[in-house]
């Protein structure tokens, strides 16, 4: 093990400028003490300690995450470190292989956690309970990290949590070992003392990072530097297999933080679908004309430099290597944050890019379904609505590309050169922002839970219509609407979003009750994450298509007249692809496993490229293979288009070499 050990930065805010190594090592066996520990202020300079260690973290979260999966591919300008990342060839001397990195996250949270006082109040107010809930927040996620990184169920890890402030207990090394689940066991009940309580925001919604090289301010919301205390626990129950505690945890922070499924898509407008091999449109010409709701809203705001919408948690890097720690990513995608050719927002770009889009990634985009509302006329905007959502094999828009000249700015995940079409800009990552958590995180991944649990038609309401009030009109004879038809939920379902996972309990359901008419000033529009990219939504002012469209207003992708993207026809249509034949009678575990297959594309569409591919992978692998349907070979399989240099059969092999 390293001979050091790593203090607490006290006097150094997020983005200090003394050197990382000089802050975090100390040679002597003590550990420099800051009174506030034991004062009613904020501990403000301890977070933001931690905040740095999750920074130096960071660019080992992201690449293990991306390169491993599928979606990413190396070119022939890639660094070897990645491109052994990619094949599963490396070693322990990889760069981006130092556990040490996330056990230095882990020590500082320790030595916060062993001596912050918590019972320090200013009235009736605890001063001391928020940031400490979320310090002991980022320990587990640093855990959990090690534990997908370095193991899973296979490998046990090193596990304390005793604060190292003396060399002779490393040199010791007699820590104990514990496996993925026996972390969640250890851990989880702490912090479910501490489900509800809100991350700590120290009053300031906008701290001012400093200017980029190329001129643009970045500033870091606080409030988004945190992991909330219940998603982190939703987190560890799904990855140690406990669905129900996982579901419970993330409707608590989605009920308590009154968060729905938004207005966030990726439309297609102008744009075309990335394409592979070549360059053609996609798109007739008459398209934009005979079929009225296609727009481009907010899918991309996710990704902007300062405001980054649908984010809860992410680790934002440092402006300029002056003004803190810098990170690998965004060059990997083409895109020199850190030069002094940028201007007016625009990014430099280079042309040794080094992670390109997969042939995976392509396939899996390019043959993905688009629901539209067609117009009965090719330019009449007034003209009736038909009484149908119509279907066109048109790909998902969250891999839309604009091609764009070299200092172009552009708002689109995709940037095709147009001096050099075979240069393909990924830019979701280009404003050196990690991002760990988003809301849509939190509802696929409650989504995956539902369906482990049995109900796989509610994890596929949440794809389609998303969580609201509107479900209770999706069940027969429950005293809705809804046409009889499009009513795939049950009894049972309502029963569990009522009773075990309450989003519509008295309590929480005005949080989510949906819009019932256009003119309804109560409720909101109901929106299913398929509509990111799946799908147009209507553009009438008020929020509904001229016409007899009803029920599930905002979205082609859940509209009552919607045919085709119901649970009966998706899930069919993945078993056959599973290789069922069609017309077999399916089991309930056959249903929960092709469902947790459309989760797994899902997943692909909406956060490729943003780091965390292979967790996700190596997560439903485990499960697949603890409810009997091979998930060592399925991981295989995803993961041949690497070219590994070892049998990924063998769940071993999965993992990093633990240094």
């Amino acid at each position: 093990m390293k001979k050091v050990i790593y203090s607490i930065i006290a006097a150094f805010g997020l983005f200090a400028t003394t050197s990382c190594e000089d802050m975090l090592e100390v040679e002597n066996d003590s550990m420099v003490i800051d009174p506030s520990l034991d004062a009613k202020t904020d501990s403000v300079f301890y977070a933001l300690g931690i905040a740095q260690a999750m920074q130096q973290v960071a660019d080992q979260y992201f690449f293990v995450g991306e390169m491993r999966g599928e979606l990413s591919t190396t070119t022939t300008h890639t660094d070897e470190d990645l491109r052994q990342l990619a094949n599963y060839s490396a070693t322990a001397s990889n760069e981006y292989n130092n556990g040490y990195l996330y056990y230095q996250v882990i020590n500082n949270c320790n030595y916060y956690l062993a001596n912050r006082k918590t019972d320090l109040y200013i009235g009736a107010t605890n001063v001391a309970i928020d940031e400490y809930a979320a310090v002991a927040a980022w320990r587990a996620w640093a855990y959990l990290q090690l534990a997908r990184t370095y193991g899973g169920e296979a490998v046990a890890i090193p596990f304390y949590t005793e604060p190292l402030t003396a060399i002779s207990q490393i040199e010791e090394d007699n820590f104990p070992k514990k496996t993925l689940k026996e972390i969640v066991a250890a851990l989880a009940p702490e912090l479910e003392q501490y489900s509800g309580l809100k991350v700590p925001t120290f009053g300031n919604a906008a701290f001012n990072a400093g200017n980029t090289n190329w001129g643009a301010t970045k500033h870091i919301n606080f409030q988004r530097i945190f992991v909330p205390v219940d998603v982190i626990l939703g987190e560890m129950y799904l990855e140690a297999s406990e669905y129900q505690k996982a579901a419970q945890s993330y409707c608590r922070y989605l009920c308590d933080n009154s968060l729905r499924t938004e207005n966030i898509f990726g439309g297609l407008r102008e744009y075309q679908l990335l394409p592979y091999i070549n360059n053609s449109n996609l798109y007739p010409s008459e398209y934009y004309n005979k079929y009225n709701g296609i727009d481009g809203d907010n899918y991309f705001s996710i990704y902007s430099h300062n405001s980054p919408t649908d984010v809860l948690t992410y680790i934002p890097m440092g402006s300029s290597s002056q003004r803190g720690l810098t990170t690998n990513v965004p060059l990997a995608f083409g895109y020199d944050y850190y030069s002094t050719e940028g201007s007016s927002g625009v990014i430099a770009r280079v042309d040794e890019i080094q992670i390109a889009v997969s042939k995976a990634y392509h396939d899996l985009t390019r043959e993905s379904d688009y629901y539209y509302y067609p117009k009965n006329t090719l330019n009449g905007s007034d003209a009736p609505y038909p009484d149908t959502v119509q279907i066109w094999k048109a790909g998902d828009s969250r891999a839309q590309y604009v091609k764009t000249a070299n200092t172009a700015a552009t708002a689109s995940p995709f940037v095709i050169d147009m001096a050099d079409t075979s240069k393909v800009y990924i830019t979701k990552m280009r404003n050196a922002n990690i991002y760990l958590f988003r809301t849509t995180t939190v509802y696929l991944h409650l989504a995956e839970a539902l369906n482990r649990m049995g109900y796989y038609d509610l994890a596929f309401a949440i794809l389609r219509n998303g969580i609201s009030t509107y479900l209770e009109e999706l069940v027969p004879g429950y005293g809705g609407a809804g046409v009889k038809k499009f009513q795939y939920l049950s009894k049972k379902d309502i029963d569990l979003l009522t009773n075990v996972v309450p989003f519509l309990n008295v309590t929480n359901r005005n949080k989510f009750k949906a819009r019932r008419g256009v003119t309804d000033t109560e409720g909101f529009e109901i929106y299913g994450i398929h509509h990111h990219g799946g799908g147009t939504r209507n553009v009438s002012s008020g929020g509904e298509p001229t016409g007899s469209v009803s029920g599930s207003r905002a979205t082609a992708v859940g509209s009552e007249l919607n045919h085709h993207y119901l649970p009966d026809t998706i899930i069919g249509l993945k078993l056959k692809e599973l290789g069922y034949a069609e017309g077999i009678e399916v089991s309930k575990d056959d249903s929960i496993n092709a469902m947790e297959e459309i989760l797994c594309d899902e997943y692909a569409k909406e956060f490729a490229f943003e780091g965390i591919r292979f967790y996700d992978l190596q997560r439903i692998a485990r499960h697949k293979e603890e409810s009997g349907f091979n998930g060592n070979q399925w991981f295989a399989k995803k993961l041949q288009g690497n070219n590994p240099s070892v049998d990924l059969t063998d769940p071993k092999n999965w993992y990093l070499p633990f240094k």
